[in-house]
């Protein structure tokens, strides 16, 4: 007898049963598989035209919140911007902040600063600043990818970007100060 009438007469001998509870294997592993495929979490689109991934947040300082009266809030760490290529990329197709991080963005000299929230998937609570490192303008829950323009209200010299609804957490308000220092 050959090796392939051994194998057809091996397969005629398996009963209905076994058979059947084997193609319900298959079926349910495929199954398995396209559910698996399907709901397993995807990246997030950069909205970008440059293929690189999301910067990490980098710890550069820290900065602390305190009421009008100096009563300190809450501190956090900070990532800073400080140059114009750092500013231009912000938050830009980051995913996750922790909730005690944010990234400041120092410029040289006070203006009438305006942000959006292009290629930024996180919604944020922008905070406007002046020189004397006063809160001047907040704009909360801002839009993720909106191109939608957040403008300060007077003139600042630093805008705070933190998680959508820290602001309202901790009490912080216009008119309140910050404090802050590099590494």
């Amino acid at each position: 007898m050959s090796k392939e009438s051994t194998v057809t007469n091996k397969q005629k001998n398996v009963k209905p049963k076994s058979r059947r509870r084997m193609q319900i294997g298959i079926s349910f592993t495929i199954i398995v598989v396209a559910l698996v495929v399907i709901f397993m979490p995807k990246k997030i689109e950069n909205h970008t035209s440059a293929s690189t991934a999301a910067p990490m947040f980098k710890k550069h300082g820290e900065l602390t919140l305190t009421k009008s009266n100096g009563k300190s809030v809450v501190s956090i760490d900070i990532e800073i911007a400080d140059d114009d290529a750092k500013r231009e990329v912000g938050m830009m197709g980051r995913p996750v902040m922790e909730e005690h991080q944010g990234m400041l963005f120092v410029f040289d000299e006070e203006f009438l600063a305006s942000f959006w929230m292009r290629n930024c998937p996180l919604s944020l609570d922008m905070i406007f600043i002046n020189k004397q490192e006063k809160i001047v303008t907040i704009h909360k829950n801002t839009k993720p990818f909106s191109d939608d323009s957040y403008s300060a209200t007077a003139m600042t010299l630093f805008v705070l970007e933190v998680n959508a609804g820290f602001t309202d957490k901790y009490g912080i308000k216009e008119g309140d100060m910050i404090s802050w220092k590099r590494n």
